[in-house]
């Protein structure tokens, strides 16, 4: 799945400046597009459509965008992640035909189960008229195809497409706010699902160009999920266990909770810190996907590869110890950098926090989301290689605890007031990195054995065969 890593690789090995901030901008753009766009969209709706502080419309048009992230990113996780594993396993073996299909099925799924949540929820749970009903719906599809499309396009090459679609779509969205600003909730939407549709489009047209317009059905898809069955769990626990402490601190926080449209709550001084904090990854992020995730998928397909080539066991060792010293380097490496940059964002909040949208009583909760991210992110760069190797377990595992933990953390640490806001995330966090470590470390020197036993396909196979054909304990001798 590293196809435009590869290419934004070499964009990185240029001698132009250019070339490599652009290889940078694009990983940022594939990682995270969908987030990316609707903060700035925030952003830019903060400054250019109101200038009120109490602005009504903002309001909602924020706790909008706010909700359908949160759904999208919870519906979709389960499905992305099972799209990826059956995306990168029809690519390995050459078969194109029934990739579209897989991306349409998808996003039926999807829009099914989005209708079944943002319709009841929009029409009878808050107060807004139609129009804005109809914008928040087809923001919540409009978001969702977003994410849905992300993986397909990781696995081709079409960067530039990825990077002209966001940029058209940035440039259309500022340049409607900036000629005709309003503050109404339905023209936000309207500018707003303009410019992320042209996105869709570019994405949805790449994907189109790549694998044909065919709907071919495949069965295996939905087989995949059920031989899989840990992935779409994964996805949805990982979801889950980012959004939770915010939907704790919606309905129970004791202070700082907006109310508007009677039902959309949100909590703009505890959301906002932890929105940058998460952004503030992206960064590194972007140099994961680029640069780490490209090597360690050379060093990974010579490691598996020679398992067909008769190698021997002591070269085979030798490409297993080169394999796990590059993980290991890479995620001490990796947490160092975000060390590095949470500790520059601290320092510079102390003298330029209000471009932020923050106020000086935010600061103790940006600080603590900041600490908490590089736990976090830590953590998901060891999750993310348990998955390389195919460990669905124990990334099951981690990504329980951290859902889990967060939410009771939050929860527990709420009644003690405001000092304490995002230090329940902060602790789920690290507690989810040494767990997510210790793993790691565990199971690396054990990468031969799960090869050969734990994910041999043949070897499941033949259990399976012979368990069906076991005589069960209940047939006597005349059965």
């Amino acid at each position: 799945m590293a196809g435009i890593g590869f290419a934004l690789e070499r964009m990185t090995a240029g001698r132009s400046l250019s070339s490599t901030a652009g290889a940078y901008l694009y990983a940022a753009f594939l990682v995270a597009g969908p987030w990316i766009f609707t903060v700035l969209a925030i952003a830019g709706v903060s400054a250019a459509a109101c200038t009120a502080a109490d602005c009504l419309g903002l309001q909602v048009f924020r706790s909008i965008m706010i909700y359908n992230t949160c759904v999208t990113a919870i519906l979709t996780g389960p499905l992305a992640f099972v799209c990826t594993r059956y995306v990168s396993d029809h690519i390995w073996m050459k078969r194109y035909d029934s990739i579209t299909f897989s991306f349409a099925a998808s996003f039926a799924v999807f829009v099914i189960a989005a209708l079944l949540v943002g319709v009841p929820f929009y029409v009878w749970m808050t107060d807004l008229s139609g129009p804005e009903v109809l914008a928040a719906l087809q923001n919540l599809m409009l978001v969702g195809a977003a994410w849905l499309l992300i993986p397909f396009i990781g696995a081709t090459r079409g960067y530039l497409t990825v990077s002209a679609a966001f940029a058209v779509g940035v440039t259309v969205m500022v340049s409607a706010l900036v000629l005709a600003p309003g503050e109404e909730p339905v023209r936000l939407l309207g500018v707003f699902n303009l410019g992320l549709f042209i996105i869709d489009l570019g994405l949805a047209w790449r994907l189109a160009r790549e694998y044909g317009l065919a709907l071919v059905p495949d069965r295996e898809l939905l087989r995949t999920a059920g031989i899989y069955w840990e992935l779409p769990l994964i996805g949805l626990t990982f979801a889950c266990g980012l959004w939770v402490d915010k939907l704790i601190m919606w309905a129970a926080a004791p202070i700082g909770v907006s109310t508007v449209a009677i039902g959309l709550r949100t909590m703009p001084t505890y959301d906002t810190p932890m929105f940058w904090a998460q952004l503030a990854a992206l960064p590194i992020f972007a140099v994961f996907f680029v640069h780490v995730e490209t090597n360690f998928f050379r060093l990974s397909r010579a490691y598996y590869g020679s398992l067909a080539q008769q190698v021997s066991r002591r070269n085979l060792s030798k490409m297993r110890l080169r394999m796990s010293g590059f993980v290991v380097s890479k995620v001490f490496t990796l947490f160092l950098s975000l060390a590095v940059i949470a500790l520059i964002a601290i320092l510079i909040s102390f003298v330029a926090i209000e471009p932020l949208g923050l106020r000086a009583s935010q600061m103790g909760i940006l600080r603590a989301a900041l600490v908490g991210m590089v736990f976090h992110t830590s953590a998901v760069f060891c999750f993310v290689f348990l998955l390389y190797f195919d460990l669905r377990r124990y990334a099951l595992g981690i990504s329980v605890t951290y859902f889990v933990l967060n939410g009771l953390m939050t929860s527990a640490l709420l009644p003690l007031g405001f000092s304490f806001f995002g230090y329940g995330n902060l602790i789920a966090s690290a507690v989810t990195l040494m767990l997510a470590i210790t793993i790691l470390a565990r199971e690396l020197p054990w990468l031969d054995f799960h090869a050969f036993i734990t994910n041999n396909t043949s070897l499941r196979t033949e259990r399976r065969r012979v368990a069906g054909s076991a005589p069960r304990a209940s047939d006597g001798p005349g059965s």
